[in-house]
């Protein structure tokens, strides 16, 4: 019986007619039967070389071949260095004593019509028993230098991903991936992914073009048009030849952004022109650092590279990378250049080709004596070019380096008043990457904003004058303007304790609530607004189980000669006893200090979870672990975005965005960087239109889809949907031996949508009423959390993969205990009247009877605090509609708040004057009451009360009247929100206030805030 053709043969045909009629591949049939397939097919490669090389040389470079591919005592990955590095440069042979050593070149690179390029179908790998079939593998000369896999378009290209990655196991093929550069899944829908030997699942990247696709793409086109840019033979042999890398253990290939950057820098450099590379933070700079690198020190074998940075960890960081990728030899001397003299000598010599340099190493204090003699054709790449491109060490370094070609890179875009100095230094963009185009390539993690506010109020201004007053009696004028600054320092350091014990509360609650950051894989950063700050913010942190847990990062350095005359209470004696008593062990240096919590915090996530930092960390310092940056400081522009960018590295399936919890009202801020960092005109009207997600919107979104995916998965469950039933749709038919396979895939879809709704959940599930699910819709889906969990475990131990370490797992497991195995929360009663409502009604005991405590367990001291939290509700919502009279009912809830309690005595007491308080909120009349004229009329009342001070009596009442009349006479219908009806209103007001603009403008925003206006 024949054999029934697979789904996607029928793209592999396409595919397989594309490289051997458009891209010129000879086609060598299949080789499904054909025995013996090797990485190295030496029949073909001795064919190749024949023309070029003797018998001898050619046995000699092919056995030097074979050892370097072979896995034998070695890992795939030095296996593959090896080989690529006799691919690269070629074998040098020597076939006799009395003959010089010959380099047999395996590629022709600079020619690719001189190579034999051919493809092979259904490739049967076989090894012990085990059999893999890759769709397709790609030869140069014989030697396999891709692999491809393809699938239906129905099929999710992940599965294609998986294939390729467990065929390169030790039990199955690895060692036929010694030779292979790239490894490409594909389908008709999804179009191709890429990666290298040993390229981790989620590192595939999507191929496309820097050209604009499609709009409606042809059949097949998705597929066939990246295949054919990565695969034609140039465009392969250049991106085997310039763009594969090995970095510390990790061979990698660019993604495409970095590709056609580089490509765009090459072709800038041979025309001797220099300009600026903008690519987004977090979206691979170094990488494209060192593929110009090691290109620029083969192109131009005078070169000498010169990278420029103005950060000591940036230096550190580009020196790890370009050591790492062999740029340089790891017995090489270091490339860093440590001081001005050193530098000076280096730049005579020739003997280092690379080196890395701060920007201050170019001194400034003699802009007009003779620059240093300079060997080689130099070519400078400056980081961060954004800061480092004006200034005296810039005049400096572009006089001594004359002639040099410069080019900027930077992960911030080049604001309107720096682009034209930048222009003049560094010449035009080379390539741009913007934010939101890194998202969209699943480079880095989209951002989700969330503003708190933390309240604040001063409890006795009187005791702080008392005291002020006592203590700067003996003194002038003059000596109390000081003692007033130093004491506003000192307010800043200590007055604001209960502020920060709220936002540390805060951010050890997230650690005991949020995804990620409670499950020991996710960590934080907190900027404080100044090195005092994060002092004090740390020793509170010291004083919790969660100081050992804590880490600080500032410019301080302690020193003892600072602080020798010093009084015990002063801001320098504070950071010094700081370091030295809280953060330092004995004998420890703070670099020695500051290496140890970095490397924690990127390392062991889980024994270092929050660092406190001012301005150190915020650029250049990359730790995917971090998810959640909370903001206390006033930053903006550049150091804003490049800040909360801290968190949208990747990081697993489990990390979905990088959090902002903002502390300092940033919205306006956050916005205008995020447009600007997606425009490209660099405008914030052009990129106004950037939007950070609302993060309860964006929430409520993905859980809901989340749950309609599952529903969709379960659909075909027959009735009546008890567990037996879900059993049978998932794990198939029991007496079916390949049941089990033939489900598997619809299992472990099942598995990971369970995991995804769980974390969409556990996102807001503190928030449900908030996002805009009813009470019932709410215990609906925590109803669904629970019940999609225990069809997941029951499958799993039905199936025999209950102990399946998928890495999602462990994950949902935690937050299905966390948030669904919790006791959920007492409703207290039931009434639609609320408490204050109530109160109005029939009284302050009723009210707590009926709503409040219903059930008789709360103690006297917790009904106090639900009566209060209900008075500020009231208040907080309506204080816009009535400032001045809600300022005052603000007062009373403080004196409430203050009122004791203790006895019984005390609590009636307490009572009497809630009861007057909040029904005092509904005549809503201030202490002084308004006139008899104004009673009932609950609008004009808060205008009478919202005048300027001015008006006084008869023409302030007249006032409020007369703009009373104007609302309800005058005022257009649905005029709220109508930009034309409200000037007109604002037209009509303008002369009543004496044509005082800001007067105005502060009544009609009190006018808006009034419900019986309409």
């Amino acid at each position: 019986m024949p054999e029934t053709p697979r789904p996607e043969r029928a793209t592999q045909n396409r595919v397989v007619a594309l490289f051997a009629d458009k891209l010129g591949y000879r086609h060598l049939g299949d080789w499904s039967r054909r025995e013996n397939n090797r990485a190295i097919e030496e029949d073909m490669l001795r064919e190749h070389l024949s023309r070029n090389y003797a018998d001898a040389q050619i046995s000699a470079a092919l056995a030097q071949l074979q050892r370097a591919a072979d896995t034998t005592n070695t890992t795939p990955y030095n296996a593959n260095l090896r080989t690529y590095q006799l691919l690269r440069y070629g074998a040098s042979v020597k076939i006799a004593a009395d003959k010089k050593h010959d380099t047999v070149h395996f590629i022709d690179w600079d020619n690719a019509g001189n190579n034999d390029f051919a493809l092979a179908e259904e490739v049967t790998l076989a090894r012990e028993g085990f059999e893999r079939r890759p769709d397709i593998v790609l030869y140069v000369n014989g030697i396999a230098v891709a692999v491809l896999e393809l699938k239906r378009g129905s099929v999710e290209l992940i599965d294609g991903v998986r294939q390729l990655v467990t065929n390169q196991e030790g039990v199955f093929n690895e060692r036929f991936f010694s030779a292979v550069q790239l490894v490409m899944a594909g389908n008709d829908s999804q179009g191709l992914l890429y990666g290298t030997a040993g390229t981790a699942e989620q590192f595939f990247t999507k191929w496309k073009d820097d050209r604009q696709p499609p709009a409606n793409p042809a059949a097949g086109e998705l597929l066939d048009l990246p295949l054919a840019q990565m695969c034609e033979k140039s465009r392969l042999l250049d991106f085997i030849r310039n763009f594969v890398i090995f970095d510390g253990g990790v061979k990698k290939v660019p993604r495409p952004h970095q590709f056609f950057a580089a490509k765009a820098a090459q072709e800038r450099i041979r025309k001797r022109e220099g300009g600026v590379v903008w690519h987004t933070q977090g979206s691979g700079k170094s990488i494209l650092m060192v593929l110009l690198a090691k290109w620029l020190l083969e192109y131009d074998s005078d070169a000498r590279i010169l990278i420029v940075t103005d950060r000591d960890e940036l230096d550190k960081q580009i020196e790890s990378v370009m050591k790492k990728a062999r740029v340089i030899g790891e017995d090489e001397p270091s490339p860093r250049i440590t001081t001005r003299a050193g530098f000076v000598d280096n730049l005579k010599t020739t003997t280092s080709r690379l080196m890395c340099a701060l920007v201050h190493k170019f001194d400034p204090e003699d802009l007009k004596g003779e620059p240093p003699e300079v060997a080689g054709n130099f070519y400078v790449f400056v980081d961060e070019c954004h800061r480092t491109h004006g200034g005296d060490m810039n005049k400096q370094m572009n006089r001594w380096l004359k002639g040099a070609l410069f080019i900027g890179f930077t992960g911030t875009p080049l604001l309107k008043k720096d682009k034209p100095l930048t222009r003049d230094i560094f010449g035009a963009y080379i390539h741009t990457y913007k934010f939101h185009q890194g998202v969209a390539d699943n480079v880095i993690l989209d951002l989700k904003y969330e503003a708190r506010d933390i309240r604040q109020r001063l409890t006795s201004q009187a005791a702080i004058d008392e005291w002020f007053d006592e203590k700067t009696g003996g003194l002038n004028n003059y000596q109390k303007a000081i003692v007033r600054k130093n004491w506003a320092t000192m307010k800043d350091l200590t007055s604001a304790e209960g502020r920060k014990r709220e936002i540390l509360a805060n951010i050890i609650a997230d650690f005991s609530l949020k995804p990620r950051l409670n499950n020991h894989r996710g960590t934080a950063m907190l900027v404080a607004a100044s090195i005092p700050d994060a002092c004090h913010y740390f020793r509170l942190f010291q004083n919790t189980t969660f100081g050992a847990y804590c880490g600080i990062v500032t410019s301080y350095e302690p020193n003892h000669n600072e602080i020798s005359r010093e009084p015990p209470g002063s801001k320098k004696r504070y950071l010094f006893d700081t370091y030295t008593q809280h953060v330092l062990q004995p004998g420890q240096t703070t670099k020695r200090y500051e290496d140890e919590v970095k490397r924690r915090f990127i390392d062991e996530p889980a024994n270092m979870k929050l660092l406190i930092v001012v301005d150190k960390l915020l650029t250049g310092f990359d730790a995917p672990s971090c998810t959640y940056i909370y903001l206390d400081s006033k930053l903006r522009d550049h150091n804003l975005f490049q800040a909360i960018c801290r968190t949208n590295r990747l990081d697993g399936e489990d990390k979905d965005y990088g959090h902002i919890v903002d502390f300092k009202e940033l919205f306006g801020e956050v916005q205008e960087a995020i447009a600007v960092y997606s425009s490209d005109e660099l405008d914030i009207e052009d990129g106004g239109n950037i939007r950070l997600k609302d993060w309860l919107k964006e929430s409520k979104k993905n859980l809901d889809n989340a749950r309609e995916i599952l529903r969709y998965m379960c659909e075909p469950v027959l009735e009546p949907r008890e567990m037996e039933q879900y059993l049978r749709h998932f794990c198939g038919d029991p007496s079916d031996p390949e049941a089990l396979n033939a489900t598997e895939p619809l299992r472990i879809a099942f598995y990971k949508a369970v995991a995804v709704f769980v974390r969409a959940f556990a996102d807001i599930a503190q928030d449900l009423a908030e996002a805009g699910y009813s009470p019932t819709a709410a215990a609906q889906m925590k109803q669904d959390v629970g019940f999609y969990g225990e069809v997941r475990s029951a499958v799993k131990r039905h199936s025999g993969e209950e102990f399946d370490i998928r890495p999602y797992e462990a994950d949902m497991r935690h937050l299905l205990n966390t948030y669904v195995l919790a006791e959920p929360a007492v409703k207290i009663g039931g009434l639609d009247q609320t408490l204050t409502e109530l109160i109005v009604e029939s009284g302050i005991n009723d009210a707590i009877a009926k709503k409040l405590n219903d059930k008789r367990k709360l103690s006297s001291a917790a009904v106090a605090d639900g009566i209060i939290n209900n008075i500020r509700k009231i208040i907080l919502r309506h204080q816009l509609a009535d400032p001045k009279f809600y300022e005052q009912m603000s007062k009373l809830l403080n004196d409430l708040i203050n009122q004791s309690r203790a006895d019984a005595e005390g609590y009636r007491e307490f009572l009497r004057m809630a009861e007057a308080l909040v029904k005092r909120l509904n005549r809503n009349q201030s202490d002084g009451g308004v006139p008899a004229e104004l009673h009932g009329n609950r609008e004009a009342a808060a205008v009478y009360n919202n005048l300027p001070q001015k008006y006084k009596g008869e023409s302030r009442l007249n006032l409020a009247l007369g703009i009373d009349r104007v609302m309800r006479e005058d005022a257009p219908d649905d005029w709220k929100g109508n930009r034309v009806c409200e000037n007109t209103i604002l037209n009509a007001l303008f002369p009543l206030l004496e044509r005082d603009r800001e007067a105005t403008l502060a009544i009609f925003d009190i006018i808006k805030h009034q419900d019986g206006y309409k």
